[in-house]
């Protein structure tokens, strides 16, 4: 089986933000412009999956950190990133990706909660 990339991102301190709602604006739209802008690089678009988190799977060559430098850019607030080389199990083109699974979406939220307990920017697990 092939290995993707899953990638999962959090704003820091996002409740925070007197203009959280706008924030937010600016993050569906940059997702929006991402998805559209690459879309061969991704094996299911990114979405947000919680308030202020959003995750994507990239194709097996696809270059994560080209992902994490265009929502850096786009944002210009700072987020954890949490990124996970692995299979994914459950896969259908019909699924968005918060209905996947399999253990590139595991190492990718375990390198999350890793890069936030400790205070890092970003987390890789292959």
């Amino acid at each position: 089986m092939a290995e993707y990339c899953a990638i999962v991102f959090d704003l820091k301190n996002s409740r925070g933000l007197a203009n959280r709602s706008q924030v937010q604006g600016v993050l569906i739209e940059s997702m929006k412009k991402y998805n559209d802008q690459f879309a061969d690089r991704i094996a299911a678009p990114f979405l947000v999956i919680l308030g202020d988190e959003w995750q994507g799977l990239l194709r097996p060559d696809a270059d994560y950190q080209h992902t994490i430098d265009f929502f850096q850019s786009a944002l210009q607030l700072p987020f954890y990133v949490g990124v996970g080389v692995g299979e994914c199990t459950v896969f259908s083109a019909e699924l968005t990706v918060n209905q996947l699974d399999g253990p590139a979406f595991y190492k990718a939220r375990q390198a999350l909660k890793f890069a936030k307990h400790h205070g890092y920017t970003k987390v890789y697990i292959e």
